[in-house]
């Protein structure tokens, strides 16, 4: 079998590298701040999109439900978010940043900003805009796997 699988060029593995890289670089630069990365995720997403349902939060943060349940517990232990029912549909979950979440939010998101600037050196600004479309299509694309993985699980089932 002739050799033709590069790591150093397996894009999976390159956005990994990445990503992890600069995950734990923030998420040391706000742990002082007493947040972590999967908190930061969160509140941003409130920040930014205002009140979610609990499902909805978990898509907009690829964090699975019993995590993120778990999660807001904290946050809500620091008075960072409210959790209250939602008033279209009273079983859901509705979660939002309280004044001293925002504040929060807002004191990280400069760093968060600097993380980016750093990582996008010697991009240009039309690359990093298609960068960002190109990671949004590959992330898209990924979620066939999820579709992948239940067809093969209901083919086991009938087995």
């Amino acid at each position: 079998m002739k050799k033709s699988f590069i790591l150093s060029q397996f894009v999976p593995y390159l956005l990994n590298r990445a990503g992890v890289k600069i995950g734990l670089a923030f998420a040391r630069d706000i742990k002082s701040l007493g947040v972590t990365l999967p908190m930061w995720r969160v509140m941003v997403a409130l920040w930014e999109s205002g009140d979610q349902r609990l499902g909805d939060l978990a898509e907009s943060t690829s964090i699975d439900l019993s995590t993120l349940s778990r999660l807001l517990i904290t946050l809500q232990r620091k008075a960072y978010v409210v959790r209250s029912r939602d008033s279209n549909d009273g079983r859901a979950l509705s979660v939002s940043l309280t004044d001293k979440g925002r504040a929060m939010t807002e004191r990280i998101i400069p760093i968060a900003a600097h993380y980016e600037d750093v990582a996008a050196r010697g991009i240009s600004p039309t690359d990093l805009r298609r960068l960002r479309s190109m990671l949004t299509t590959l992330f898209s694309n990924i979620q066939t796997f999820d579709e992948e993985f239940a067809a093969r699980q209901k083919v086991k089932k009938r087995k």
